[in-house]
């Protein structure tokens, strides 16, 4: 059973927050709040008090100050928690009022990842429409951090009611092989910030085909699929075509190649009063020539008042979604009825394979091993001690002191041979 927020019982004006979290969230957040006319409150939050000073956001929360000293986790996503349990109480007042909260976070780290399902879970209880958009980290930044981000994405899931997951891996394909790393981060949290300012203006706008909350959350829901993203804008003649063209390039829609794979899909188009339906059929048209045919597809459009705002197209979806709809629903009842009429048949058991040890020579085993004989024993010959030629020394006089030969090695001397 799907629940939503109670946020979509309330009559009054959506108010949106935006919650950057760790220094990931927090450098996504100040690249919104730097573009004109952006619509949101927002609100910082971080164990790095360097990072909080430095923020553009007009709340900041310096969480954890028992825990962390403003020093950070240390990558530890428990010490994150801690840090956001020693104050709740702060977070739970910021955040009161919002109904609509962006959570805006890196995964992997020790902030983002400890403290994201709490803050989740804290959104949901204000009663609010949570909405996480999250970054995995680089796979050469160690499995470590990638199990810390696939954990904290499994909590986020129980409480956040449409999940945003990017992978940096893909998003880094938008960069050029020798781009520098400042210009590198640059873009992916431009992609980032294009999709967080997409759902606000699909979830605020009002338009002649407004997109519903439940209708957007059906299609984020799934966060265990890859997530399918695209924004593109255009001016002047032709724009559908262009910006439908710039959204496709995106590679988390691998140039539009992964439209067949969508189970659903919402696209939401905007533009000035001059947006006509014209434009629209020619956009819908030709991404519907690339869905698979039992595709759902959700349409919104909303026209801005200001003459000179871009035509603006979004694709949000999901992979994977058309095939888990595709399984029959009764297939495990009927799966158990087949095993219960079936005469059950213990499976013939297996010979326990036990590994060998490191450095170990293998030995061969035949069917019946005969019985071990004593081991023989080993009889170690006696060196010949007896005299010997002196090779090229014959022709030398030897070497007398007090009767004895000094050539001859002692222990002949002394009769040492037995």
């Amino acid at each position: 059973m799907i629940t939503y927020p109670r946020y979509l019982a309330r009559q009054s004006e959506p108010q949106s927050l935006l919650i950057g979290l760790g220094n990931a969230g927090i450098n996504i957040m100040d690249r919104l709040i730097s573009q004109a006319g952006f619509p949101m409150e927002s609100l910082a939050i971080n164990t790095d008090q360097q990072s909080i000073s430095n923020t553009l956001a007009s709340k900041k929360i310096s969480m954890g100050q028992m825990t962390t000293h403003g020093l950070g986790t240390g990558g530890d996503p428990e010490i994150g928690l801690d840090a956001a349990k020693e104050s709740a109480g702060e977070i739970q007042r910021a955040i009161a009022g919002a109904n609509i909260i962006f959570i805006c976070a890196g995964l992997g780290g020790g902030t983002g990842s400890g403290a994201a399902p709490l803050l989740a879970e804290m959104a949901k209880q204000n009663g609010s429409l949570v909405i996480a958009v999250v970054t995995s980290p680089f796979s050469f930044e160690g499995r470590r951090r990638s199990q810390q981000a696939a954990a904290s994405l499994r909590d986020i899931t129980r409480f956040a009611d449409a999940i945003l997951h990017f992978e940096n891996d893909r998003m880094s394909e938008l960069i050029e092989p020798h781009a520098e790393v400042r210009e590198t981060f640059a873009i992916c949290d431009n992609l980032l910030f294009r999709s967080i300012s997409s759902l606000n203006r699909i979830v605020t706008s009002t338009g002649p085909i407004p997109v519903s909350v439940p209708d957007m959350l059906t299609v984020l829901r799934h966060s265990d699929d890859s997530c399918l993203f695209g924004c593109g804008e255009a001016n002047g003649e032709n724009r559908g075509h262009h910006a439908l063209e710039s959204a496709l390039r995106s590679p988390l829609l691998d140039r539009g190649r992964l439209l067949h794979d969508a189970g659903r899909l919402l696209v939401h188009i905007s533009g000035p009063p001059s947006l006509s339906m014209e434009e629209v059929s020619e956009i819908m048209r030709e991404i519907s020539n690339n869905l698979s045919p039992s595709a759902m597809l959700n349409l919104g459009v909303s026209a801005t008042h200001d003459h000179s705002s871009p035509l603006t197209v979004a694709i949000i979806g999901r992979c994977g979604a058309a095939k888990r709809t595709s399984v029959p629903a009764k297939v495990t009842p009927d799966l158990a009825a087949l095993t219960q009429s079936q005469p059950t048949v213990p499976p013939a058991s297996k010979p326990e394979q036990i590994e060998a040890p490191f450095f170990e020579m293998p030995v061969a085993h035949t069917a019946h091993p005969p019985e071990k004989a004593p081991a023989p024993k080993v009889l170690q010959p006696l060196l010949p001690l007896d005299p010997v030629t002196r090779g090229r020394f014959d022709k030398i006089e030897p070497t007398i002191v007090e009767g004895q030969d000094l050539d001859v090695p002692t222990f002949l001397r002394m009769k040492l041979k037995k």
